[in-house]
């Protein structure tokens, strides 16, 4: 994969704190754009200058907080990093849509160069494994057009998406990429639940374990629990990884989960992405200011084997 990092093209630093907002859950795949408009190609020097000035496009003329994109892809294959892997883009349509789908755009227009090139297209592929394979994006594929009404991404782009975003025949990457192995989903939810003591952490079961997800493996797991008591009362989270060996733990720092509304009920969701090396397991600590009682917990992810 040619991954030319934000530092390497000269992006401008994001605006806060709208630029600086994380994924909330796990992506369920990646939606492909083009730019709808017109579009010259260029040789690839010129092409960090391009994205430089989408970037103030986006930011000076939409009035957004940074490119819109997560990755753009030119017409020589080479993939730029945009809001990345872990901050959520915002040009799939509305937020729920920029939180549901990583956005990749190619350099291709609605006139002008139209058709993407060979090497854009494993350009694509390797962006689209990219945040599958590092992002914890699921299998799901489509075009900005699905699920939004738009023309974006064209013609020729959806109609590749469409056909399974395969690699062009008779040509090979620079950089041959690995077949992307595909997530096992992690579905599983809990009803009823213990009291949990005041001023204490206190480890959520999953079902019988305590364990979400246990390596060798790379994974993105999100919980949602109900905690019930005192209205007021805060709760708190953090994962840890823990040894099976020795039992010892790898604290993460304390997340706020919020506090108990009026009726006496906290939805919280907490999430963390990362990996687990063998006999080590992902787990997770609850705490409240107050005694409250866990009622109910849900667990989603993705799991890769290492």
């Amino acid at each position: 994969m040619k991954l030319i990092r934000r530092s390497a093209w000269g992006a401008r630093a994001y605006r806060t704190p709208g630029g600086a907002t994380r994924y909330a859950r796990p992506r369920r795949g990646v939606k492909i754009h083009y730019l709808g408009s017109h579009y010259t190609d260029r040789p690839h020097d010129r092409c960090a200058a391009y994205v430089r000035s989408l970037q103030d496009s986006h930011m000076d003329g939409n009035g957004w907080s940074d490119i819109g994109y997560s990755f753009v892809v030119c017409t020589h294959g080479h993939v730029f990093e945009g809001r990345g892997l872990d901050r959520r883009n915002s040009a799939n349509g509305n937020t729920s849509l920029n939180e549901q789908d990583y956005a990749v755009c190619a350099l291709v227009g609605s006139s002008g160069l139209t058709e993407p090139t060979d090497a854009q297209l494993h350009g694509l592929r390797d962006a689209i494994d990219h945040c599958r394979r590092e992002g914890a994006a699921g299998p799901w594929l489509g075009g900005h057009k699905d699920g939004y009404p738009t023309s974006c991404p064209g013609g020729p782009l959806h109609a590749w998406v469409r056909a399974g975003a395969r690699r062009p025949v008779g040509t090979a990457p620079e950089h041959p990429q690995e077949e992307t192995e595909m997530p096992t989903e992690l579905r599983e939810s809990v009803a009823g639940g213990p009291a949990l003591p005041a001023g204490r952490w206190t480890l959520v079961k999953m079902a019988a374990d305590t364990a979400l997800v246990q390596g060798p493996c790379a994974y993105t797991v999100t919980v949602y629990a109900t905690v019930t008591g005192a209205p007021g009362t805060r709760v708190s989270g953090r994962f840890q990884d823990t040894v099976l060996a020795t039992g010892r733990a790898s604290l993460d720092l304390p997340m706020d989960a919020g506090t108990i509304g009026p009726d006496g009920r906290l939805d919280l969701t907490l999430t963390r992405p990362g990996t687990l090396p063998a006999g080590v397991q992902l787990r997770l600590e609850l705490r409240a200011d107050q005694p409250v009682t866990l009622t109910h917990r849900v667990l989603r992810g993705l799991r890769w084997t290492a």
